[in-house]
């Protein structure tokens, strides 16, 4: 919207959006679903392409990645309770008290926004993302203890095949 300088307002009067929709979708908190993205960006005159494609990832990155993917993908069947809201608490505490730096404190901050929302989605989505962005969130993870030992195992022995 702001490369075409069109307001919240106008792009509701286009598409017939309403208003308090385009809000939620704007701030993250609701998601448009294929055909509203669609009209909406078509009204901005602009369009999505996809293009799939590997992810190419150094080893140590490719392996955090398949871990926090093994944890969302078991956090996607259990769920997350209170007290593993609190263990990521207690884990992001301990990595704040051993971290420097301006990124990490700043990916620290989100972590602590994640486990505060304690939003599965949201922290599903930060536990697969191969962006720059997810891949320095990981590096900061508050995510110990959510494997066994074996199950890490698994993943360090699938990565040597």
């Amino acid at each position: 919207m702001d490369s075409t300088g069109i307001s919240q307002v106008e792009l509701s009067r286009v598409t017939g959006v309403p208003p308090s929709k385009i809000s939620r979708y704007v701030s993250g908190k609701l998601e448009p679903s294929e055909p509203t993205l669609e009209l909406m960006l078509s009204s901005l005159g602009l369009q999505v392409g996809f293009e799939v494609s590997p992810v190419p990832m150094e080893r140590t990155k490719r392996r955090s990645w398949l871990l926090h993917r093994l944890i969302s993908h078991q956090l996607g069947i259990t769920g997350i309770d209170d007290s593993g809201w609190e263990r990521m608490q207690r884990n992001l505490d301990r990595v704040r008290s051993n971290t420097q730096g301006p990124v990490h404190e700043r990916n620290l901050d989100r972590w602590q926004h994640l486990i505060e929302s304690r939003s599965l989605r949201n922290l599903q989505r930060v536990l697969v993302d191969t962006s720059t962005d997810g891949i320095e969130m990981r590096e900061v993870s508050p995510m110990n203890g959510f494997l066994t030992e074996d199950e890490r195992l698994g993943v360090l022995a699938g990565m040597r095949r």
